[in-house]
């Protein structure tokens, strides 16, 4: 139960929290999009919304408030002139989560924290971001590499297409016997070696 539990402490003092959430803040109404922990962009949801409310109506009592809180003229400037009137018809929800599963290091959640309404070409990009996993990359290198082969033997007559295509064979054996030797490497490091990388 969470009786009492006012908000998250993230074990660090109060005015490291605040220091936190500030520069957070800061870098989403820069990016507009920004990488955290689901903790943290939860967390700073019930940080930046309130400001981005009082930026919808732009006056001299506001943007101090805005300034005080974020400690950054820049920020509160591209708040008031470009997110501000972004949002005017837009009651609350001004920030989205999409979980963009584990941190390598310590299996932490991580999220991506956007804004709603974005202007900039790159909306997709989380989706961008989730598709290149390591071994996505390395299948997509390996798949690059054989698609680029064959188009260049296209450009060849046929007679040479037959024999590369001949030589090819061999790499993949090649190729095949490397795998278990590299499979015999990874058996003979420590589980204690993968901390260390």
């Amino acid at each position: 139960m969470r009786h009492r539990k006012l908000s998250r402490r993230f074990s660090r003092t109060s005015s490291h929290r605040i220091a936190m959430m500030r520069n957070l803040s800061i870098s989403l109404i820069e990016h507009e999009i920004i990488k955290t922990t689901v903790e943290k962009g939860k967390e700073l949801r019930r940080f930046i919304e309130p400001l981005i409310t009082r930026a919808k109506e732009d006056n001299l009592h506001n943007r101090r408030l805005v300034i005080s809180e974020l400690n950054s003229k820049e920020a509160a400037k591209k708040l008031f002139s470009d997110l501000g009137p972004r949002f005017k018809e837009t009651n609350g929800g001004y920030l989205r989560l999409i979980k963009a599963g584990f941190r390598e290091g310590d299996k932490a959640d991580i999220c991506f924290v956007e804004l709603t309404h974005r202007e900039d070409s790159e909306n997709d990009l989380p989706e961008k971001s989730l598709a290149e996993n390591k071994v996505e990359k390395d299948l997509q290198k390996q798949t690059s590499s054989k698609a680029k082969e064959p188009e260049v033997k296209k450009a060849d007559t046929k007679e040479p297409e037959v024999k590369k295509a001949d030589t090819k064979e061999p790499e993949v054996k090649k190729a095949d016997t490397k795998d278990p030797v590299k499979k015999k490497e990874k058996a003979k490091e420590s589980w204690w070696s993968r901390f260390f990388k």
